[in-house]
């Protein structure tokens, strides 16, 4: 079951939906809630010759750039990022969102967004009961123009929350959870405690 605007409504304002830093009451839609643009932005290097294995655990230090924009001003003037048509780039909600156990949640794109070309996610939007951090978003340009957006300020996509049939333990999603509290868009990897002591090969990939 879908939550709708009255459930998202007293879910904040009882302080069950959490944000850091904490959202306005316009960000509340029917049955979303619209996140913000983050500072930190993540690019992946061209390595000729390098091959990874993304469904395995690797450290992507060297393969990747980070930038912050939160100390950049131009005259003033809050930073500007500027994505060209056909790039990809990693990113973060300004919110740091915490899930409750009860609930699981989706991220997607908003439809202004996407008629401009704008993707905000790459077939990854789940986010898990119990799950504590920044979403990292995959931003992709598929359309014809330069898109240009406003870290800390531009609505970038939004979040839709599910009610689980049984809650998940905290004991148990903080076991099987990974990503969590995740300090750059693409960190190396950390697996949820029940996981550390599996074999690279079974490892299994947890939102987000």
């Amino acid at each position: 079951m879908i939550l709708a605007y009255k459930d998202l409504l007293q879910g904040w304002k009882k302080g069950r939906l959490r944000f850091s830093p904490d959202i306005h009451s316009d960000q509340i839609g029917l049955s979303s809630i619209d996140l913000r643009l983050g500072w930190v932005f993540t690019r992946l290097l061209p390595k000729p010759g390098v091959v990874i294995q993304p469904a395995r655990s690797f450290d992507p230090t060297g393969l990747v750039e980070h930038q912050d924009f939160s100390q950049t001003r131009v005259l003033g003037q809050p930073p500007r990022f500027r994505l060209q048509p056909q790039e990809f780039c990693l990113a973060f909600t300004l919110e740091e969102i915490t899930v409750p156990n009860n609930l699981a949640a989706n991220v997607q794109g908003k439809s202004s967004l996407a008629r401009a070309g704008l993707a905000v996610h790459i077939t990854a939007p789940h986010i898990h009961p119990g799950w504590v951090g920044r979403i990292t978003l995959e931003l992709y340009n598929h359309g014809p123009w330069e898109l240009e957006l406003v870290p800390g300020e531009d609505l970038i996509c939004q979040v839709i929350y599910y009610r689980v049939q049984t809650p998940v333990s905290a004991r148990v999603a903080k076991a099987l959870g990974t990503y969590v509290k995740q300090p750059t868009p693409f960190p190396v990897r950390q697996m949820g405690t029940a996981r550390a002591g599996e074999s690279k090969g079974r490892s299994h990939r947890t939102r987000r």
